[in-house]
């Protein structure tokens, strides 16, 4: 994987300006101001109206890129090592863009040749080191499968653009993760995810308005919890969320009890170097006991819940603050109910 170096750039204090002293109304007619009781505050949407869209760049001013024909093992390492989720595809020639690689990607590879049968470890070793040696030697081109471009659109805008405009692709469109920015070489210039939004917006909560204060019982649009026991098996956990395309899985105890949760990027529990395979056939609960041992400042140490009296608020704050794409929303026994992830967060805020 790839680094494209650039500068991270300050925007300017003019366009950052979060005075509320005066809240001026939009003025082009291009958008109407709601006047709901949870409405968002207008001078958030004319600042990010203001705001061009480069200037929201990763903290540590790089962009990394991988190629089609980068092994894999050596992109799922850059994705741990920068805790990213996912990595733009490019070759060189030409200077085109195949799309992004993600973990999910990798997940349902890591399934398609470990999972289809259920090995067992003490027959089955030599066969398990067959399979590990053959993904070492797996390139991206051999894991980007079509149709990735509707599973992961690579949509790209222009610089200039602005955030506002972003947000809105982001919340509108429900396959789109994440916005490249090219110069006018087709160049990628810069990145934006919905974490780098959601992080924005939570730090300017000061003007968000009163959607804020939108209890979460009044959200709709909220996705139903996909969970498993912590007794089953590693790699039917991730098999699950392959199945059901999503990043995520919460964990349960007998009695249907939130105790944790199981992600795409977790699947770091494996050695990089793919040795460590035998471990997706262990129950889920040993595989985060030794991730958490092994990696203790790399994940929340409590799994992350919230009410339906909580308000958007907490929720942007504990995304923000932990750097995690999902809440769960529990009820008075701590079972889960919903699922509100960063989209959802993204569609309360533009759409109102």
């Amino acid at each position: 994987m790839a680094e494209v170096g650039q500068k991270r750039t300050r925007l300017p204090d003019n366009v950052m300006s979060t005075d509320t002293s005066s809240a001026p109304p939009s003025t082009d007619g291009k958008r109407e101001v709601t006047t709901s009781q949870f409405s968002t505050n207008p001078l958030l949407i004319n600042l990010m109206r203001k705001t061009p869209a480069e200037y929201l760049r990763p903290k540590e001013g790089k962009i990394f890129i991988a190629q089609r024909t980068d092994k894999v093992v050596d992109v799922w390492k850059g994705l741990i090592k920068h805790n990213f989720l996912s990595v733009p595809v490019v070759q060189y020639k030409g200077n085109k863009y195949y799309g992004f690689v993600d973990m999910a990607d990798i997940v349902k590879f890591v399934i398609a040749n470990f999972g289809e049968n259920k090995l067992k470890i003490e027959k089955d070793f030599w066969e398990l080191s067959k399979r590990e040696e053959y993904f070492q030697h797996r390139i991206v081109k051999d894991i980007m499968v079509y149709p990735i471009s509707r599973r992961n659109p690579f949509k790209p805008i222009s610089k200039g653009y602005s955030l506002l405009f972003v947000a809105e692709m982001l919340a509108r469109d429900p396959a789109l993760q994440r916005v490249p920015i090219l110069d006018d070489n087709h160049v990628l210039v810069g990145l934006i995810s919905q974490s780098h939004l959601v992080n924005f917006l939570y730090s300017q909560i000061t003007v968000l308005g009163d959607v804020k204060t939108k209890p979460i019982s009044l959200i709709t649009h909220l996705s139903l919890p996909l969970t498993v026991k912590k007794s089953e098996i590693a790699i039917e956990a991730f098999n699950k969320m392959v199945q059901h395309n999503v990043h995520a899985i919460g964990i349960v105890n007998d009695d249907g009890v939130l105790i944790d949760n199981l992600s795409m990027k977790d699947l770091k529990a494996i050695s990089a170097d793919a040795t460590l395979f035998w471990r997706l056939f262990q129950d889920v609960d040993t595989f985060l006991s030794k991730l958490k041992t092994e990696s203790p400042s790399t994940r929340p140490k409590n799994v992350v819940c919230v009410t339906k009296n909580d308000t958007l608020e907490t929720v942007l704050r504990v995304c923000s603050e932990t750097g995690i794409h999902r809440v769960w929303v529990v009820d008075e026994q701590k079972k889960p109910i919903n699922v509100i992830t960063l989209k959802n967060i993204l569609t309360e805020i533009i759409n109102n």
